[in-house]
This record gives structure tokens, C-alpha cells and sequence, in this order.
């Protein structure tokens, strides 16, 4: 019975730490704070958290940045730089480096492409 209860409060963390990085996923987020700030061990909360969603935090974070930069780069009229920015990234280079790296093309054409 206890067990269980460990196993809901778990589930219950990991679904309000994925509310916080959709929230906050513009902002810098430490893993290792946040799970501090929750009085939990990083290395549990970040096995526990790829257990549920099958990804990392960080993996998880990023790949809400880059569905948020596509939505932009789609939508808006904002240059890579404000878009970098506006999801979270202050250095532009390693956003579309980044960027190239998980979707196969820069940010600069895929804005093109899909424009």
C-alpha cells in the first residue's frame, strides 16, 4: 500500500514538473535546482521523469523549444535571433546549430520553406 501511494506521489511530480516546462521552458531551467527546490534527488527525479515520458527533462525542454521555434518560424515575422530568444535561447548560433541538428535543416530555411 505505501508503495503505491510513492508510486501516485511520482506520478503526480512528474506531471506537475512537465506543467512547469511548458510553462517555463523560455527560461533557464537546472534540472538539478528544480528537483532540489522539490526536496527530491536530482538522479531520481530525472529516472523517474524518463520513465513516464521516455525522455530526459532536457531532451523533454528541448523538444517544446523547437516545436515552439517551428510554430514561430511558420507564423511570425520575427528573424532567428528573436526567435532564439523567445524560446529560450540567448546565443542565436547554438540555437540553429541546435536546431539544425534535431530538425535536418537551419532555422533560416526551414522559415523559408515553410513561409
Amino acid at each position: 500500500m505505501e508503495n503505491n501511494k510513492a508510486g501516485v506521489d511520482a506520478l503526480n511530480e512528474i506531471e506537475r514538473s512537465i506543467r512547469y516546462f511548458n510553462e517555463n521552458y523560455n527560461k533557464q531551467i537546472n534540472i538539478e535546482k528544480y528537483a532540489q527546490s522539490l526536496h527530491i534527488s536530482p538522479c531520481w527525479f530525472i529516472r523517474r521523469f524518463k520513465a513516464v515520458v521516455k525522455q530526459t527533462p532536457m531532451q523533454y525542454i528541448l523538444s517544446i523549444r523547437l516545436a515552439n521555434a517551428k510554430l514561430l518560424l511558420e507564423t511570425t515575422s520575427y528573424n532567428v535571433t528573436e526567435i532564439s530568444n523567445a524560446v529560450g535561447y540567448d546565443n542565436p548560433l547554438y540555437f540553429s546549430r541546435l536546431f539544425s541538428k534535431h530538425v535536418g535543416i537551419p532555422p533560416s530555411e526551414y522559415k523559408t520553406l515553410h513561409s
